[in-house]
């Protein structure tokens, strides 16, 4: 019987690739997932079989599978660094009630009893540099509370991946010819929280949405009473104030992590939005919590 790592049972996350799971099976591919959540990023094709049904999987495919199931492995799972397997239990991951509104979306529990499996929409060999070999890096830190901060984080962007095809699909099968601007203040919502930290420009978010900036713009204003730019701001602005309050990071690690170049940067847009530096707002925020 699979022996549950000191990692998952303690901290209720672990990542591993697939050969080291298989390896601590006593060389069996057979598992039975108890109350874990777990994601399977694909490097190398492969196939999977969940309750007795076979599925083919294909390099740069992420599977998200629900707790409770049986799984086979293919033969392939064997070979050194061909999956990475992410398992995680609710208690890890329930930090907000988005959290858990995420956790039990359809991206686990949708309406069909087949696993979700999206294609990734970056090469996978970026998918391992900024999930797999992030968490690494941390783990190596020293530093408990900021690596599992981290691995919280990756596995958001992994999750909202899976929520976005989803919610894709859900308008492809329903053939809508365009969206409502409430839809497209949710679609807004969801491109945002996957690319904030990298994607700043309001042409990013209309392209992806196959309109022009001064479209969105319009939408925003008309349903949000700001601009499409504004948002995105007071994205970056509310996610600075949250990581100052609730982490351990240090101002630098902060700007990183938030996808500034250097802590000056940071300082200076968080300076500019708040009339505050990042170190006033921690002190402030200190004082009163």
């Amino acid at each position: 019987m699979y022996k549950i790592t000191d990692e998952l049972h303690v901290d209720g996350f672990s990542i591993n690739p697939s050969h080291v799971l298989i390896a601590r099976n006593q060389g069996k591919r057979d598992f039975y997932i108890y109350n874990y959540f777990v994601i399977h990023i694909i490097m190398k094709d492969t196939e999977i079989t969940l309750e007795n049904i076979n599925y083919k999987l294909s390099k740069g495919n992420i599977v998200f599978i629900s707790p409770g199931q049986n799984v086979v492995l293919g033969a392939e799972y064997e070979h050194e660094n061909s999956v990475y397997v992410i398992a995680f239990n609710a208690p890890f991951y329930e930090r907000s009630v988005n959290d858990g509104l995420l956790l039990n979306s359809e991206v686990f529990f949708h309406h069909s009893s087949e696993p979700l499996i999206i294609t990734s929409s970056i090469p996978i060999e970026e998918v391992k540099k900024l999930v797999i070999d992030r968490i690494i890096l941390y783990e190596t830190k020293k530093n408990k509370a900021l690596y599992l901060s981290v691995a919280h984080n990756c596995i958001e962007g992994l999750l909202l991946d899976g929520l976005f095809y989803v919610k894709e699909e859900m308008v492809k099968k329903e053939n809508l010819k365009k969206f409502t601007s409430l839809d497209v203040i949710n679609k807004f919502r969801i491109l945002l929280q996957k690319n904030y930290k990298k994607e700043r420009q309001v042409i990013f978010y209309a392209e992806q949405m196959h309109m022009t900036p001064r479209r969105l713009t319009d939408i925003t204003e008309t349903t949000l009473g700001k601009s499409a730019k504004q948002v995105i701001i007071e994205k970056i602005v509310s996610e600075s104030i949250r990581l100052l309050k609730h982490s351990s990071f240090t101002i630098s690690e902060t700007a990183y992590e938030l996808g500034f170049n250097d802590e000056g940067n940071f300082s200076t847009f968080i300076k500019t939005h708040t009339g505050k530096t990042p170190s006033e707002i921690r002190e402030i925020l200190t004082s009163i919590y």
